[in-house]
């Protein structure tokens, strides 16, 4: 009987540690991107990034970093009670350029750092900008580094990418209420128009969207790279409406075929897909990757 309950509690024992340690907060999960590079994952501390292999960025571009003191003293008093999330990729330049910069305003103003989160996103295409434990859903995270800004709990707005302004001018703003519209405007309007109207519809009518959207462009890369992400995350739908609207916007862009190409293939629609692909390659005689898609539905 002694040997039963001893093997009892030691099974006890080992169960109940096993639960903790599986409900343990994982931090700084390091892996690498298809250049073999050192990237890290999901939550991630400062401290992380003040260590090699990223301080080599980190440490240089926050020490570099000139706070506009001017502006920074009146976003002091009013920075009280916000919190911050940042979403950023180690592999991407712009947020190796604008996250210690981002550090170095929050420090002046203060900020403590247990109201700053750190979301490190992939840069694989089939996870592209995501993390592994999804703390980007719902966010309507296209570019990185996002600076969100949030007041109990609710969004005041976010800067996205980098600044349009400066950091200390637009984090201004944004704790002020004064309206702040951040880089790429046009996903702003689809992220309202997919909130409010069926996506079914709205690929039919993407043309009404043009009107819209036309004085917002600024790149073929803006609409591709939301795309991207919607693809990656599995919302085909919507992706299909930012990459029909890119179409559009850019009807002398090869690539923004390509993109619909490629969608096609993955829903299943060969003939609009070899269809796409043609489009691609009549601009782009000499895209062999193209050349080998169509080959692929011959």
């Amino acid at each position: 009987m002694k040997k039963i309950f001893s093997c009892i509690a030691i099974i006890s024992a080992f169960s109940c540690h096993s639960k903790i340690v599986s409900h343990k907060t994982v931090v700084n999960t390091e892996s690498v991107d298809s250049h073999g590079n050192a990237i890290l994952l999901g939550k991630c501390t400062r401290a992380r990034l003040e260590q090699p292999p990223y301080s080599e960025w980190f440490t240089k571009n926050f020490s570099d970093y000139k706070v506009d003191t001017t502006t920074a003293v009146q976003l002091r008093k009013n920075i009280s009670g916000k919190s911050f999330i940042i979403f950023m990729g180690t592999w991407c330049g712009d947020s190796k350029r604008e996250v210690p910069r981002m550090y170095k305003l929050l420090d002046f103003c203060g900020v403590k750092s247990s109201d700053i989160q750190l979301i490190m996103l992939n840069s694989y295409d089939s996870v592209y900008k995501q993390s592994p434990t999804h703390e980007e859903r719902g966010m309507n995270i296209h570019r990185v580094p996002d600076l969100v800004v949030f007041e109990n709990k609710r969004e005041m707005g976010r800067i996205v990418e980098s600044p349009v302004v400066s950091l200390e001018k637009d984090l201004s703003d944004i704790v002020n209420g004064k309206g702040y519209v951040p880089n790429y405007r046009i996903v702003p309007l689809l992220v309202k128009l997919f909130n409010e109207k069926d996506v079914k519809e709205l690929q039919s009518n993407v043309k009404e969207i043009l009107v819209s959207a036309q004085p917002l462009k600024k790149h073929v890369a803006e609409l591709r790279s939301y795309g991207h992400v919607l693809m990656a995350a599995g919302e085909f739908n919507k992706a299909l409406v930012a990459y029909k609207l890119n179409a559009l916007l850019y009807p002398d862009d090869a690539g923004v075929f390509a993109n619909l190409g490629e969608l096609y293939m993955k829903t299943g629609n060969k003939a609009l897909a070899k269809e796409n692909y043609e489009k691609s390659l009549a601009l782009q005689p000499n895209n062999d990757n193209v050349k080998e898609q169509i080959k692929l539905m011959q």
